[in-house]
């Protein structure tokens, strides 16, 4: 009896140190998760600004354009001036189409990359409990083995108790 108690107390301390190494794993996971999540996070709020900035300056040099337009002398080639005004102008426009859709390039490649790592820290985390629940399994099914054994040395049945 001595040595099945001192052998059953050591394998629970082996265990309750492994549940204890896993449950640090699992939290650092966690910890790992919530950081780069955070840093995506300040990462896409960053770009949100800079994206407001650069498009409220491109907006407000083509009202400047479009005032220049309407405010155009009108003297003997009004069209000529309302032609260069909106050959300046054009440019401006298109450049801030194309900073939008860059801007909104990376955004969607951030997100993407964003889940990415998101689904990998998952999946990280799914395969360590899987791992521990197929190792509970084993050892549940070691130490009720090892009990059952026990009984029938004493000539007890395992299903009547």
């Amino acid at each position: 009896w001595r040595d099945m108690t001192w052998q059953t107390k050591a394998d629970n301390e082996v265990l309750k140190r492994r549940l204890w190494d896993l449950e640090k794993a699992l939290e650092q996971a966690w910890e790992d998760k919530r950081d780069i999540r955070e840093e995506m996070t300040r990462q896409y709020q960053e770009l949100q600004k800079q994206t407001a900035a650069h498009s409220q300056h491109l907006e407000v040099k083509v009202k400047s354009l479009q005032e220049q337009l309407g405010m155009a002398p009108r003297h003997a080639c009004p069209s000529l001036e309302s032609q260069q005004t909106q050959e300046t102008a054009t440019p401006a426009l298109a450049e801030r189409d194309r900073t939008i859709a860059q801007l909104q390039g990376r955004l969607d490649a951030m997100e993407r990359e964003y889940e990415k790592i998101l689904y990998g820290s998952l999946d990280l985390v799914l395969a360590k409990m899987a791992e521990a629940s197929q190792c509970w399994k084993e050892v549940e099914t070691s130490i009720a083995m090892e009990h059952k054994e026990r009984l029938q040395e004493f000539g007890l049945n395992p299903l009547e108790i």
